[in-house]
């Protein structure tokens, strides 16, 4: 039985209502890494809801890969090229490093299922952090090698994710007409601060 062909990208706000592009979609990754750093600041003494943060960050940076991948294979269809997934994800793992981490706890929180990528060995630790004159007590969510050695805090690699995003989407004329700093952060930035130059 032949394959039902999906509708175009241009569609896709049929399903998101607002996330159309790749671009879109980093912005909904940034929204989650705020809520995520915003979690870490006012629930810190509640595992729960920083864990399931995470997890929402991943899923989205997994679903950034995907939407990237859909554009860039449809724009080589239509010049002839034919696209090679493989080269595709070495690109992504050598541009953005912490994606291959996202991807393999995003597909076990998706599907139930361990698939390590990155994270062979590795794995997420919540933990209780006593505080100090920097930092108030509570749980904070780190990455451990496969030895156990820290290898950084969530909220630290999900920062550098989105960087590291936004400047393969800039370099690749997927972040046209966007600006690095999302709508969404600029008008919480205005409440907060008001409208400065």
């Amino acid at each position: 039985m032949a394959r039902k062909a999906s509708l175009p990208i241009e569609h896709a706000t049929r399903h998101t209502a607002i996330i159309r592009d790749p671009a879109s979609m980093w912005s909904k990754l940034a929204w989650d890494v705020e809520v995520f750093r915003d979690i870490q600041v006012s629930y810190p003494d509640e595992p729960e809801p920083l864990a399931y943060a995470a997890v929402n960050v991943c899923i989205a940076a997994w679903s950034l890969r995907n939407w990237v991948e859909s554009v860039r294979a449809r724009n080589q269809r239509r010049l002839g090229i034919d696209f090679d997934r493989r080269a595709f994800f070495d690109e992504i793992a050598q541009a953005i490093p912490e994606q291959a981490a996202c991807d393999a706890i995003a597909n076990t929180a998706k599907h139930a299922r361990l698939n390590d990528g990155e994270l062979a060995g590795g794995r997420v630790s919540l933990d209780w952090q006593e505080g100090d004159e920097d930092c108030p007590p509570g749980y904070v969510l780190h990455h451990l090698k496969e030895d156990g050695r820290y290898e950084g805090l969530a909220v630290n690699r999900f920062v550098s994710l989105c960087d590291h995003w936004w400047t393969w989407l800039e370099a690749n004329a997927m972040a046209i007409g966007m600006r690095r700093i999302p709508d969404w952060q600029q008008r919480k930035l205005r409440r907060i601060f008001g409208d400065r130059p």
